[in-house]
């Protein structure tokens, strides 16, 4: 019998923790909230929203931790054989669409009818709900396949139910490295409530399941809704984020930061639908914030001046470890020497700005992120694997088992503190033009005390 896409496969049990454990090493902060409203008494499909190519189903697979999900992706991407391998071995099954060729929809089927298998065996089937990728804080029209693939499974189920669960996902950068990522997981939708329509009239069910679920992704994501003032709309709450937390008393926190946009966007999108010359003010004093900001050289997102005192710890604590060992005597002290050596050599990777590799090479922007995260897995996993090797050579098994754990926990400290660097420099040099170029700053702290009274 021929093996499915869900079952059990050894080298994904073995590799999928890698993937997902990278994914999370690939953000500064990961905040995950709403693990509870995943069902526990039925099947499900999870429906994120989409706005950065291959980042969204890695953040599925890194909140789902070894929960082997399916996903379902643009057939475009599977057209290379070597693409078309590593994302079959990651349980991802292509979707064709009509600007692939009328003659591959057909194709389409033969992926429903597997969609409905890997359900019906009880694995969770992630589909990106807007069908496309998008490049903006806002969420697309839905498509359709998603809902009828729900219904003919919950047909096949009888009384055991389906849900489809709103997954929204916050990238507060696409391609900055160590930026951070936000899951907010909604409340599940049961689809048995529809069924009654989708038996007598289909179309009207699929238009009330999407309806649920546009509702249900826009309570968990971060969505703008103007198309007109977009721009604007999205500069202003980077520029108030900071101070609006510090109004509140909130800590500095990518889930903080996340809940803070979708604050501002909701009354940024009150003061649209009721005040035209509000409006325009408001989008006049941002488009000159940011002309000051490219002067100055300057990032319109105010940078955190937090750093995780957890993660601080844990390295500080390693890197007293292996100054002890180098100054215990013997021959404990060589192996040390040789050890921390091998550390040291090790370290490079993690600091490379390998993400200029693929800002140069590829067009889409949206998919530099999903580049950059693959040849910082693979480079990174790999070169690891040698060098824990060359160390378990020279000094034993045991210091090489070491060295490759203690790569993990260097790639895991290594986000935080290149970003917490990251800001520290960016608000030395903001201090720096406040005393070299105060006209400008001045007028920038002006604009934002504006903004500020703007949205009270």
């Amino acid at each position: 019998m021929k093996k499915q896409i869900q079952d059990f496969n050894f080298f994904y049990f073995i590799f999928n923790p890698v993937v997902a454990a990278y994914a999370r090493f690939h953000y500064r902060e990961a905040a995950i909230r709403g693990r509870e409203n995943l069902p526990k008494d039925g099947c499900y499909i999870l429906a994120p929203c989409h706005q950065n190519a291959l980042m969204e189903p890695l953040a599925v697979l890194y909140m789902m931790h070894t929960k082997p999900t399916v996903f379902l992706a643009r057939a475009d991407i599977f057209q290379k054989p070597v693409a078309n391998f590593f994302l079959t071995f990651l349980k991802i099954m292509p979707v064709y669409r009509i600007r692939d060729g009328k003659s591959n929809l057909s194709k389409n089927n033969e992926i429903f009818d597997k969609s409905r298998q890997v359900l019906l065996s009880g694995t969770p089937l992630c589909l990106m709900a807007e069908g496309r990728h998008n490049d903006r804080h806002q969420l697309l029209p839905l498509v359709k396949g998603m809902f009828r693939i729900a219904g003919e499974t919950q047909r096949s189920l009888g009384d055991k139910p389906l849900y489809i669960v709103p997954v929204g996902i916050d990238f507060d950068e696409y391609e900055r490295p160590y930026a951070n990522l936000v899951v907010n997981i909604g409340k599940a939708i049961p689809v048995q409530p529809f069924m009654p329509m989708f038996e007598e009239n289909e179309p009207v069910a699929l238009n009330q399941m999407r309806d649920a679920l546009t509702g249900g992704l826009l309570s968990v994501m971060h969505d703008i809704r103007s198309k007109e003032h977009y721009d604007e709309f999205y500069t202003v709450c980077n520029i108030l984020n900071k101070q609006a937390r510090s109004d509140r008393r909130l800590r500095s926190n990518a889930w903080n930061r996340f809940q803070m946009r979708r604050e501002l966007s909701h009354r940024l999108d009150a003061i649209e639908a009721s005040d035209a010359d509000k409006t325009d003010h408001l989008c006049t004093l941002a488009h000159e914030y940011s002309d000051i900001c490219r002067r100055l050289n300057v990032r319109e997102k105010q940078p955190s001046e937090c750093w995780p005192v957890a993660v601080l710890l844990a390295y500080t604590l390693l890197t007293a470890a292996f100054v002890a060992l180098l100054c215990h005597g013997g021959e404990l002290g060589v192996h040390a020497r040789w050890f921390v050596l091998a550390w040291v050599l090790c370290q490079p990777l993690v600091y490379l700005p390998i993400h200029l590799i693929p800002k140069k090479i590829i067009k889409d922007p949206q998919f530099r992120s999903s580049i950059n995260y693959g040849i910082h897995t693979f480079v990174g996993f790999f070169y690891s694997i040698v060098m824990a090797i060359v160390v378990g050579c020279m000094m034993g098994w045991q210091y090489g088992l070491l060295f490759f754990a203690g790569s993990f926990v260097c790639a895991r400290c290594a986000a935080t503190i290149v970003g917490s660097f990251r800001d520290f420099l960016a608000n030395w040099h903001y201090r720096l033009l406040q005393l070299f170029r105060r006209k400008d700053t001045k007028r920038l702290d002006a604009i934002r005390h504006e903004l500020s009274s703007l949205l009270k």
